[in-house]
């Protein structure tokens, strides 16, 4: 684990405009902060901060780094901005608006209410994001496997049923596959549907990838 010292000056370093030395550590926090750490509240609202920046790369930073702090909020300041969180699924560049939805399942995980709500964001978002033309493929690849991986950690039948429900309206048989496939759905030989694993990395998300590298290191 980090010291406060070392954690400071990654936090220095996200502003910088190296793309190798922001890069890098963004990285380390992701890192850091795949379990619990008791500096949350001192860098708390540096990220909420970088929500409301018109620079969408340090938006995406406060957003993955804010859903992956989420496990160490034991205050559940979260729901205080759980409205504005969500709010980045329209975000203006797509690809933004794609890592908050990639990323906010571990936010869910960590109190029963935000999880309800975020639930119901995902299947509005579903059905009415703005950015599903053209890209409505990757959106709704990007909100099945968060709700799916809501339901692999809780275990909760409603959210796969929703889920289920999802997918057995969309017309396309292409579309119906793809989703089924982020699923793992069993094939004909009735082999049962795999446990994906709990520590989830920063590369891919299952079939669908992250977009970290590509944005923040442009």
């Amino acid at each position: 684990m980090e010291n406060i010292e070392q954690i400071d000056l990654l936090f220095t370093d996200l502003e910088s405009k190296d793309n190798t030395i922001r890069y890098a550590a963004f990285q380390k926090l992701l890192a850091e902060t795949e379990n619990s750490v008791p500096w949350v509240y001192d860098k708390w609202y540096i990220l909420t901060d970088k929500l409301l920046s018109d620079n969408s790369y340090q938006r995406s930073i406060g957003l993955m780094l804010l859903a992956n702090l989420a496990k160490s909020d034991t205050e559940n300041r979260f729901a205080n901005i759980l409205g504005q969180y969500i709010s980045f699924f329209e975000d203006e560049k797509f690809i933004t608006s794609r890592q908050c939805i990639q990323h906010v399942w571990k936010i869910a995980l960590c109190n029963n209410a935000n999880k309800n709500f975020i639930i119901k964001q995902l299947e509005i978002s579903y059905n009415e994001n703005k950015h599903l033309s053209p890209h409505g493929n990757l959106i709704k690849q990007d909100i099945i496997s968060s709700l799916y991986q809501i339901y692999k950690h809780t275990n909760d039948t409603k959210i796969l049923t929703k889920v289920n429900e999802l997918i057995d309206a969309e017309l396309d048989s292409k579309m119906v596959k793809t989703l089924k496939k982020i699923m793992n759905y069993p094939a004909a030989s009735g082999r049962g549907i795999r446990s994906f694993p709990k520590k989830v990395t920063t590369g891919h998300l299952y079939a669908i990838p992250y977009i970290v590298s590509q944005h923040l290191v442009l």
